[in-house]
């Protein structure tokens, strides 16, 4: 019984953990820092990268509401099979902006202001 109880313990915690970290590994993040790594590829941080976002934006009141990190590859056709793309969503006042930034460059790939 308190092995039991121990292993749901343990679970719970593991479980609460990903909840308040917010999943921050959702989506490609994972494997595109760990392929990255394996390529001998640096990647721009998510601080550099949310700078870039808020500095296309222009405006003072914006700030960044979502940013993943993923592999892109197949959304622009180069000739490569790994390109780490940020994809941020910034918000300011009732607008929207949905921005991609190239992880390796800072490139911006995508800009666009959603309605």
């Amino acid at each position: 019984m308190r092995k039991m109880k121990r292993k749901f313990c343990f679970v719970l915690a593991f479980v609460i953990a990903l909840v308040i970290s917010g999943f921050a590994f959702a989506d490609d993040t994972q494997y595109v820092l760990e392929e990255a790594a394996r390529r001998d590829i640096k990647i721009i941080t998510y601080d550099q990268a949310k700078e870039i976002a808020l500095q296309r934006v222009k405006r003072e009141n914006a700030r960044v509401k979502e940013i993943d990190l993923d592999n892109e590859a197949d959304d622009y056709p180069d000739g490569t099979d790994f390109r780490p793309v940020y994809q941020i969503e910034c918000i300011s006042g009732y607008d929207k902006f949905e921005i991609d930034i190239d992880a390796v460059t800072g490139q911006v790939l995508k800009f666009r202001l959603d309605d």
